[in-house]
């Protein structure tokens, strides 16, 4: 289950991470000299949002196995 977890949110983790990038070079007057660097956001965005996806992802699978044991 967790293994399955971890593979499956990487896809999306990477997805959201390029839109979050996207986001800033489209939009640069969104964004001043406070904001990290954007290697830096692309970074902690990656980190921030598969930690994320993983607990959903590991949440779905716990509450699908409890389901499938109570059949």
């Amino acid at each position: 289950m967790i293994k399955r977890a971890l593979k499956f949110a990487i896809w999306p983790s990477v997805g959201a991470m390029v839109g979050n990038v996207l986001w800033r070079i489209v939009n640069p007057e969104l964004f001043n000299e406070t904001w990290p660097p954007i290697v830096l956001q692309a970074i902690i965005s990656l980190v921030v949002i598969y930690t994320g996806a993983f607990f959903v992802v590991l949440l779905i699978e716990w509450v699908k196995s409890k389901f499938k044991n109570n059949e």
